[in-house]
């Protein structure tokens, strides 16, 4: 498969998807969405929530990225792994929502309630780039590495030439590893290219929000492309993926 020519039809996607009518909270659609590795790693492990106080918070445009990116679900349902969800892909658990007792979700939650999950959803990741990074951090660079973080996984994030590069101040080609994160299961996603391309966007401070203060999606959509074949990463493993191996 010619890898650059699926990226080709994948931004002619996302940027369909971008200019659609607006979903709840102007999210994209469930079947775009990937599930948070940060959060089902604190499910395997069995992690409990990080105080409150040992976490820098994140800078406001990071928040709504990835509200955009999650989507808005005020009631449970499945994401596109299987795994039950609800609010602002806050994983209640890794089965189908028809296989376990949702009593607690039988009323839809507020924003509020799903603001306040995603405040504790992403502390571990938030917390990983804290002790990871050895570098001074501005706001825009923490929010957009806690972002990705989120995304691809804490032990991703740890064995990254994205970390070491960053870690040795070299943020410019950082910045152009964001876009490497694209496949999943062997597969190039629209939804994450688009998602590599706003957090490499937020990271080198080209994001700028609107009157309201939030953050629009078009701004990053063109930023979204991703390297040369040969050079992608898979998400769910960590590893390089060669042309030949996408699907």
């Amino acid at each position: 498969m010619n890898i650059n020519r699926t990226l080709s039809q994948i931004l002619m996607i996302v940027t369909l998807t971008s200019n659609s009518p607006a979903l709840a909270y102007d999210g994209i659609p469930r079947d775009l969405r990937s599930p948070s590795k940060s959060q089902i790693e604190d499910f395997d492990s069995g992690l409990g929530a990080v105080s409150p106080n040992d976490v820098r918070p994140l800078f406001p445009l990071a928040p709504n990225l990835i509200k955009h990116f999650e989507g808005w679900e005020p009631a449970p349902y499945d994401d596109p792994s299987g795994y039950c969800t609800i609010g602002f892909g806050h994983l209640i658990k890794k089965s189908k929502c028809a296989n376990i007792d949702l009593r607690k979700y039988s009323i839809p939650l507020t924003q509020n309630e799903g603001n306040a999950l995603l405040e504790s959803d992403t502390r571990t990741a938030r917390t990983a780039v804290q002790h990871l990074v050895r570098t001074e951090l501005k706001n825009h660079e923490f929010g957009a590495l806690s972002a990705f973080v989120y995304n691809i996984g804490k032990s991703n994030f740890a064995n990254s030439t994205l970390l070491k590069l960053v870690n040795g101040g070299h943020f410019n080609a950082a910045s152009k590893e964001f876009r490497k994160w694209v496949v999943s299961k062997r597969k190039v996603l629209p939804g994450l290219v688009a998602r590599r391309g706003c957090e490499a966007a937020l990271f080198q401070n080209l994001l700028k929000p609107d009157a309201a203060g939030d953050f629009v999606r078009a701004d990053c959509d063109q930023l979204g492309v991703a390297p040369e074949a040969g050079t992608l990463i898979d998400i769910d493993t960590g590893e390089i993926v060669q042309d030949e191996e996408v699907k």
